[in-house]
């Protein structure tokens, strides 16, 4: 039996988008929409895998808040670069993971950043029948 969650159905997503972009793609226009659906897809399906694996890492929380920042800077610099590549993709996917277990105050505000993006794939979830 083949049973994937949501979250890392959508991480699969995607990587297919990237392995696209870099392997097959040729089309300026087409290469710059699946860019943006391959990190909305790593997004979506990184907080989706949190939610499901979360604490059971064995991250401390103020680990976890330090490669939260540190992650987050990356994938801003990234971001405003307009220039997604592998490591940041691979920090877009962790980061909600390493947010999800930080505690206190900024645990607090990654929560209601993580919020939305939670109700984004519970939707999806719905509409793909998981």
């Amino acid at each position: 039996m083949f049973n994937v969650g949501i979250g890392f159905g959508l991480v699969i997503i995607g990587i297919t988008a990237q392995y696209l972009i870099a392997k097959r793609l040729k089309h300026q226009k087409v290469s710059k929409v699946f860019s943006w659906i391959a990190w909305g897809a790593a997004l979506l399906g990184g907080v989706g895998m949190s939610s499901e694996f979360g604490n059971a890492v064995g991250i401390s929380s103020g680990g976890a808040a330090i490669a939260s920042l540190a992650a987050l800077m990356f994938i801003v610099v990234d971001i405003a670069d307009r220039r997604p590549d592998w490591p940041a993709f691979i920090l877009i996917v962790l980061a909600p993971t390493l947010m999800r277990i930080t505690g206190g105050g900024l645990g607090s505000a990654y929560d209601a950043l993580l919020m939305p993006i939670d109700g984004i794939i519970t939707g999806l979830r719905a509409f793909l029948g998981m």
